[in-house]
């Protein structure tokens, strides 16, 4: 992240003397000379001494972020070229029936098909994915059993798993949810702590971010010819030492620091607490409207939620309406519609090559009634917002029972789901996923440069950390930044009291953890 290479802590206006000014300042800091210090100074070790521990608590997960979003971002390509056996075919002209297709899948994997992904292209498999949890892969063209693959195995699996919940859905926590006030629920509601952890750590890299930024600011700006100017964007690899490693770090951040806001912010979307109360808050400012149809009291989108993460961020409590069985007796039910008039009529439709089709999930309760939902098919998510449609087909007639342009989001959450398709590299096509790559691949560079730095600053024989001023001094403008990151995203603010509360009742009390952590 951006760094604290040109706060000009002298009246200078050059930007190497104010370069060696601030290594005189950190010196300082490190032999000891905090006292007596000037205001402007109090700040700018205060500000620096919050970067570092952003820093901290931050670039570990940034780091995690931006590795695991590289490969989500190009998880078709990889997927291509790991398992072409199993995706990929030859163009022969026509496909054969689907329901052939399904046939072949079951036959071989002795296992029921519950969800089909068209081919996406000529050259593309068809994928069923199965009761058991893997997918199917058969050739459209002549029917060819290809294999199985466990769509949440492999690296692509482990990345998606580790960049929303560390990897561990099974460890949760109830926790008050703004959510179930606005939708009548319970206010306690199960959270996932991997996913409560990922969030908060996402809100100490904005910190991190606006902490950087403050720091590289510019403060004087009368430099001749413009030469102040210049170094801010332009590395000084004449430099030496931690003056030019400064400036490698600091630069890369800045160019990128919008970009990687906009990741932090638009990923929160995805979290289980703060999307979740987001949502609620968007229909209520702009209601969603969702089918009119009668809604299953046991089926919704979130329940197709497999092979990888099909359905969109927001939907999951979306009913998915019944078929009707009025006046039927279950003994003469018709059977369910052929897998081919599901594809006729998602072309019909309109549906983008490579849609998904889920079969219903009927359900029967303790008194023996059975509720019969609907086949859903969908575009295949990630995609452009303005190509996001749901449609639901009776089971026994292939009629539509209902169906979503843009899910059926009200304004706000049509906003959001742009974001987040921007945010996935889809929104804008390659132009969006090279930006998505550049900001990942300067995170990188900036957490790597950022420990380059820290192991040239620190001293021998000293953990390194910067000393805390005696008389602890913030912009007025940074302080309100915090408390509004602080309401906006409530567990943020309450880890930034923990940390506040741990530093003023317990570091400064002891010690040993006072002068390990930079304090007299």
């Amino acid at each position: 992240m951006p760094s604290h290479d040109d706060e000009r802590p002298t009246p200078s206006d050059d930007p190497a003397a104010a370069t060696d000014a601030y290594d005189q300042l950190e010196d300082a800091d490190e032999n000891g000379a905090t006292n007596g210090a000037s205001a402007s100074s109090r700040q700018w070790r205060t500000l620096w001494r919050t970067h570092f521990y952003a820093g901290i608590i931050a670039a570990p997960v940034l780091l995690l972020f931006a590795v695991t979003g590289l490969v989500i971002l190009y998880t078709q390509p990889y997927l291509d070229a790991t398992q072409g056996h199993l995706r990929t075919v030859k163009d022969r002209g026509d496909w054969v029936s689907f329901e052939a297709q399904k046939a072949v899948a079951e036959a071989k994997t002795n296992a029921a098909v519950t969800s089909v992904v068209l081919p996406r292209n000529a050259t593309a498999a068809t994928e069923f994915g199965l009761n058991t949890g893997d997918s199917a892969f058969v050739d459209p063209y002549t029917k060819e059993f290809l294999g199985t693959a466990n769509p949440d195995g492999g690296l692509v699996g482990l990345a998606n798993r580790l960049h929303g919940t560390f990897n561990n859905e099974s460890v949760t926590v109830k926790l008050p949810a703004i959510a179930g006030v606005l939708d009548g629920g319970p206010v306690m509601q199960d959270f996932v702590v991997g996913d409560l952890l990922l969030e908060v750590f996402a809100c100490w890299a904005l910190v991190l971010v606006a902490s950087g930024l403050y720091l590289w600011w510019p403060r004087k700006s009368r430099a001749a010819g413009g030469r102040a100017g210049k170094a801010l964007v332009v590395p000084r690899l004449s430099k030496k030492g931690r003056a030019r490693w400064r400036d490698l770090h600091a630069i890369p951040g800045m160019v990128v620091a919008a970009g990687t806001v906009f990741v932090l912010v638009t990923g929160m979307f995805w979290s289980s607490y703060w999307g979740t109360n987001f949502a609620s808050f968007a229909s209520k400012v702009t209601p969603n409207t969702w089918v009119d149809a009668p809604n299953s009291e046991v089926a919704t989108v979130g329940s197709l939620d497999r092979l990888g993460h099909k359905i969109t961020w927001n939907t999951g409590d979306a009913a998915i309406p019944d078929s009707d069985s009025t006046g039927i007796d279950p003994a003469d039910l018709p059977a369910q519609v052929s897998l081919d008039l599901i594809v006729a009529a998602g072309t019909d439709e309109g549906m983008k090559p490579g849609y998904s089709i889920s079969y219903p999930e009927d359900a029967t309760d303790d008194a023996g009634e059975t509720t019969y939902s609907s086949f859903t098919i969908a575009n295949s998510w990630p995609r452009k917002t303005s190509e996001a449609k749901t449609v639901y087909l009776d089971q026994f007639t292939g009629k539509t029972t209902g169906g979503m342009d843009i899910y059926g989001n009200g304004g706000v959450s049509v906003v959001s789901d742009t974001l987040v398709s921007t945010h996935m590299g889809t929104q804008l096509g390659v132009v969006s996923r090279a930006v998505m790559t550049l900001v990942c691949l300067a995170m990188i560079w900036s957490i790597i440069s950022a420990v380059i730095m820290y192991t040239k600053r620190r001293r021998p024989g000293t953990a390194g950390l910067p000393r805390r001023p005696m008389d602890v001094r913030l912009a007025w403008g940074l302080v309100a930044l915090m408390v509004v990151i602080g309401l906006i995203y409530p567990l943020w603010g309450v880890t930034a009291l923990l940390v506040l509360g741990l530093d003023r009742f317990v570091i400064r009390r002891v010690p040993k953890l006072r002068s390990t952590f930079g304090q007299r």
